[in-house]
């Protein structure tokens, strides 16, 4: 069986139930149920635990949901997803999955906001000290079989679903922009600036830039 808990920083407990999502490999049964609220304090840091304690060998399925308040990123809202497996091997416990949340962006391009869906896979490895490998790899995490009852996933999650949001993150592939003459939204609106017009009003700042380099450049020295 796999169960996962999570939990939220300082007295947000005290007003919420924690969630465990219960998982029974055999025969593929999932099931949900709902604790009594955990004593928790503001030191607490938000966490999304795996229970391994009890994990049986080879294939574990997963798959469950949580908050995505709890990765602490303004623009996840809604609830992120995790789905995968965790196989057991002897003490190495490896976790391939695919996570996802919600979020909500501003275009790069035209600066209207908009939503879209973050996925991205997820490959973990915990393993005793004496398993680790010698190159520091920030997918590897060592544990202690014999003391560790859970494993936390929350920062691993939190830093994939980051990466994987992209750098030009555009509201749609056709988005037309902004002009950068008038500024009028493209994608909503026409201009009646010529292309002239937009050539000279995108690089006009850039020419007076150039202007006040150079003139910096033959200052006299001697002259403060």
């Amino acid at each position: 069986m796999v169960c996962a808990n999570w939990k939220q920083k300082g007295g947000g407990m005290a007003n919420r139930q924690w969630r465990r999502e219960e998982y029974d490999p055999i025969g593929g049964h999932h099931k949900h149920s709902v604790s009594a609220p955990a004593h928790n304090t503001d030191q607490d840091p938000p966490a999304l635990l795996i229970k391994i304690r009890g994990l049986a060998d080879g294939d574990n399925p997963i798959d469950l949901s949580f908050d995505a308040a709890l990765l602490d990123y303004p623009e996840f809202f809604n609830t992120a997803n995790l789905k995968g497996i965790i196989r057991k091997e002897g003490d190495r416990l490896d976790l391939t999955a695919q996570v996802s949340v919600d979020g909500k962006f501003e275009c790069t391009r035209c600066t209207d906001q908009f939503e879209r869906k973050i996925s991205t896979g997820l490959q973990l490895h915990f393993v005793p000290p004496r398993l680790a490998p010698n190159v520091g790899d920030p997918n590897v995490h060592t544990y202690d079989p014999t003391s560790v009852s859970a494993i936390d996933v929350l920062a691993d999650i939190r830093d994939a679903l980051i990466l994987a949001i992209p750098m030009k993150n555009l509201c749609r592939e056709d988005c037309k922009g902004l002009c950068p003459t008038c500024g009028k939204n493209r994608n909503r609106e026409k201009c009646d600036c010529s292309e002239n017009q937009e050539a000279s009003g995108a690089w006009s700042a850039l020419k007076g830039l150039s202007e006040r380099l150079r003139a910096e450049e033959f200052k006299d020295p001697t002259r403060n």
